[in-house]
């Protein structure tokens, strides 16, 4: 199976996952995969995460013009765009507007490693609050790429979230994660005192937990939880 055909194959995988998983809004939210140095696969504009096929996925460049593909894209596109331009760890970009991660976006408290989930993203999610629109100029889609840095996810307040990984598996796993650790904290916030790990220990169980081999575990049971094909490659 060539590349870009199997990235089409776990694009769409990961956007039925994680319609499935919380994520879903209508047609709003998109993810994309890395193809080559200056291009991605993209979901395309008007299909909700659950119905896409590989076939229509858009393929787009990163001065976000379509390069190919029978659809149009989302307005969004600088932030995949520039997101791809300044981090080459990153091949695959969630964006998504889940229930909890917005109600704790609202509050501008640091996500603590309240949680497992929690200890994935230490040492901490920034908070995006230069804007609530939408994303899409390329000074905007910047401005989104310098808060998220070198980390893994960016709470967008009134908006929703960025998630990034190596691979369309992790971005999908990790973008699940922080649904759930922003759940856990919502869940303890109105408490007077609550327990979280310190950063030392937060740092050594990313390290133990967060890998490789769990990731593609996790993966798998997804793609066998809600019926998707199981992608070898």
């Amino acid at each position: 199976m060539r590349n870009e055909e199997l990235l089409r194959k776990k694009l769409v995988s990961a956007c039925h996952v994680l319609a499935k998983e919380g994520h879903a809004d209508g047609v709003l939210g998109h993810l994309s995969a890395r193809i080559a140095p200056d291009r991605f696969l993209m979901k395309p504009r008007g299909f909700g995460l659950e119905e896409v096929s590989s076939e229509d996925m858009v393929i787009m460049d990163l001065e976000c013009q379509k390069i190919e593909g029978k659809h149009k894209p989302h307005n969004e596109i600088p932030i995949h765009s520039e997101i791809y331009r300044v981090r080459p760890d990153v091949n695959c970009v969630v964006h998504t507007h889940p229930f909890y991660s917005i109600a704790f976006a609202a509050t501008g408290e640091e996500l603590k490693p309240v949680s497992h989930e929690g200890c994935f993203f230490w040492p901490g999610v920034p908070h995006f609050t230069e804007l609530t629109d939408l994303i899409i100029t390329k000074d905007q889609g910047k401005l989104l790429a310098q808060c998220l840095g070198d980390r893994r996810a960016v709470f967008m307040r009134a908006h929703g979230i960025v998630v990034v990984g190596q691979s369309i598996e992790e971005a999908t796993f990790l973008a699940i994660c922080l649904e759930k650790a922003a759940q856990i904290q919502l869940m303890v916030m109105n408490q007077k005192k609550y327990f979280y790990t310190n950063d030392e220990e937060a740092s050594v169980k990313q390290k133990r937990i967060l890998n490789q081999n769990l990731i593609l575990e996790q993966w798998k049971y997804y793609l066998r939880k809600w019926g998707e094909p199981i992608i070898e490659g």
